[in-house]
């Protein structure tokens, strides 16, 4: 036989319930038919009636199937189908659950009701209310439940299998309320002061940084304070404010050392370049293209590029960081390099006279650093260094070195 079935969504903790049975003696049984078995038929045979129309399969989910368990074990006790105490409880950590319980007492006093776990599924589907609720395409999770007993009941021992399946949607953390200090909580974690400020600008947990996965840095370097997100951070000084790093300028900036390197905190947000972004801070800026990847530059080298173009002059984005040498400091760039030194100043070296100046050895070879930008003279590319000159004709590169000259003037 089939008893009655009943949808229960818990918006709270309303008792719904019917007649109670009459008092039982409880036995627990063996199935027939293992329980593993029965459960994979009722998931297979919810998931083929979804598919029916057009519902995304459920998934088997353990906190769920906790719960079902528990209110089968409530309903195999006689309990008069009342709703579960401890839902609240079980679903404490999944406020946002929309938990829908099904139930289908399945007795049958010849097979226990245990032969076949399709029984359950074709039971609900010939009931509308949970038909609809476990065909309901929002719900993607499922937890299912089985207790079997028998009692006794009119003078008769009556055999019952309960099956339980509740369905629900994964956590959505809400926003929480102002807390008593101004900030705001997000996912449990406290959001305060300008990082908040900057924070809510960018879309807040529902924008490109999304929860707060950690709580607030501090104090740090000058003061400072930060606090890192699912998808980037926010930093702030007295001298910059609040600023949001993400994606691979955030991951260079950390190889480099955070605010305690010689970039320092950021002064903006990241701004659109041709072919790529940017982003400023106190001690440069950081370059990203996909074909370059995140690299920093500051001080002298970064005066070069910029004398030179940026990224829409002849340079290109940077391949290299800045970095120092024993002397000076230098980056690559897609089309050339930028070399400093205090003795020999700040030039840009094009990539046909670098691999030229690169095969003497660079900065460390008889050439030493450039002491003029390459120009061009009777239809040839020229650059002076330290230490002699490279001329590039038609592809091929000519090196004199001083001391070559005076060799020659000695002669």
């Amino acid at each position: 036989m089939l008893a009655a079935l009943v949808v229960l969504p818990c918006a709270g903790l309303a008792e719904v319930a019917t007649a109670a049975p009459a008092a039982a003696a409880v036995q627990v049984l063996q199935p027939v038919v293992p329980v593993d078995t029965q459960q994979q038929q009722i998931f297979d045979g919810l998931n083929a009636q979804r598919a029916a129309v057009g519902a995304p399969a459920l998934t088997l989910d353990p906190t769920l199937e906790t719960v079902a368990q528990d209110w089968a074990d409530v309903l195999g006790q006689g309990d008069g189908m009342k709703h579960n105490p401890n839902l609240q409880t079980l679903l404490s950590d999944f406020p946002q659950w929309g938990e829908i319980v099904a139930t289908a007492d399945m007795g049958n006093a010849d097979t226990h009701g245990l032969e076949n776990g399709n029984l359950a599924v074709d039971t609900w589907m010939k009931s509308d209310p949970h038909r609809a609720v476990l065909q309901d395409p929002k719900y993607t999770n499922v937890g299912i439940g089985l207790v079997y007993t028998t009692l006794w009941s009119g003078g008769r021992t009556v055999w019952r299998s309960y099956w339980v399946a509740d369905v629900g949607s994964p956590r959505r953390t809400p926003l929480a309320g102002q807390n008593a200090d101004g900030s705001r909580s997000f996912g449990g974690i406290p959001v305060k002061g300008a990082i908040l400020q900057a924070y809510t600008a960018a879309g807040a947990n529902g924008g490109v940084l999304g929860l707060p996965t950690a709580r607030e840095l501090g104090p740090l370097r000058g003061g400072g304070y930060g606090q890192h997100f699912a998808g980037g951070s926010v930093y702030w000084s007295a001298a910059t404010g609040a600023a949001a790093v993400r994606g691979a300028i955030r991951d260079r900036w950390a190889a480099l050392g955070w605010e305690n390197s010689w970039l320092g905190y950021p002064t903006g947000a990241e701004f659109a370049v041709r072919g790529g972004v940017a982003q400023r801070f106190q001690g440069g800026l950081v370059y990203w293209s996909p074909a370059t990847g995140a690299q920093a530059l500051g001080g002298s080298v970064l005066s070069g590029y910029g004398a030179s173009g940026w990224e829409n002059g002849a340079l290109g984005f940077p391949t290299t960081t800045a970095a120092s040498l024993p002397a000076g400091s230098y980056a690559h760039f897609q089309n050339g390099s930028v070399y400093s030194s205090p003795a020999a100043g700040t030039h840009v070296v094009p990539s046909a006279v670098r691999d030229a100046w690169a095969a003497r050895g660079w900065e460390a070879g008889v050439l030493g650093y450039p002491v003029s930008d390459a120009r061009t003279t009777g239809g040839a590319l020229v650059q002076d260094f330290q230490g002699g000159q490279v001329t590039v004709r038609g592809g091929s590169a000519q090196v004199r070195t001083l001391s070559v000259e005076r060799t020659l003037r000695t002669r």
